[in-house]
This record gives C-alpha cells, sequence and structure tokens, in this order.
C-alpha cells in the first residue's frame, strides 16, 4: 500500500506503518494522525518520541506494558498509566504510537 504526501509516494503495510523509516518526519507523523482522525498534543507527541527513543536504545517496540514501565522511569509519571494511554490512542497506544513514530509494529499487539 502507499499514499502521497508533499510530492512523494510513502510505501506501508496494511495496517499502515512505515516500510522505509527513512520517510518518517514530524509533519508526516500528523499527517498520519490526522488521516487515522487523531489530532495529536504535546502528550501524543512527548508518548510518540518516547517510543521512537526506546526503539534507538532496544532496538524493538516497546508493547504497552514496557511502553509504561519506559514511561515512568523517564520522569513521565503522569502519562504513564493504561488508562491514560487508552483515553490518548484509542486505537492502542503501543501500536499508535509506534506507527506514529515511523516504527514497525510492536510484536506482541494484535
Amino acid at each position: 500500500m502507499s499514499f502521497i504526501f508533499n510530492g512523494r509516494e510513502i510505501l506501508t503495510d496494511s495496517e499502515g506503518y512505515l516500510k522505509k523509516a527513512e520517510d518518517w518526519d514530524e509533519s508526516l507523523m500528523r499527517f498520519m494522525a490526522k488521516n487515522d482522525g487523531l489530532d495529536l498534543t504535546d502528550e501524543h507527541i512527548l508518548i510518540i518520541k518516547a517510543v521512537k527513543k526506546y526503539f534507538e536504545e532496544y532496538a524493538t517496540t516497546p508493547a504497552i506494558r514496557i511502553l509504561i514501565k519506559y514511561l515512568k522511569t523517564s520522569g513521565h509519571e503522569d502519562l504513564a498509566s493504561s488508562i491514560k494511554l487508552a483515553v490518548l490512542f484509542p486505537d492502542g497506544a503501543a501500536k499508535s504510537a509506534a506507527k506514529y513514530a515511523g516504527l514497525p509494529k510492536p510484536v506482541k499487539c494484535i
């Protein structure tokens, strides 16, 4: 699958995850979220960037429990709850944040 963004073709898998991580930038992140009906706030972006940082450190995307723990240890206790994350990302925080960060779908996500 693919779509056109800023005059270039962006390749995705069937669920909308980028095929090429190098296509990612913040404007594409906002575009993808908007297309999914999600207006990103500073809290969304903080979580997305945390998932991106986690991936850079561990070469994998975090599942939800690991994401909560990572947010806590990163000083974001206010965002580190499954309820808060579900409110921010109704389609699933770990998989949505990974998608908007230009990363692969978390392995343990359905």
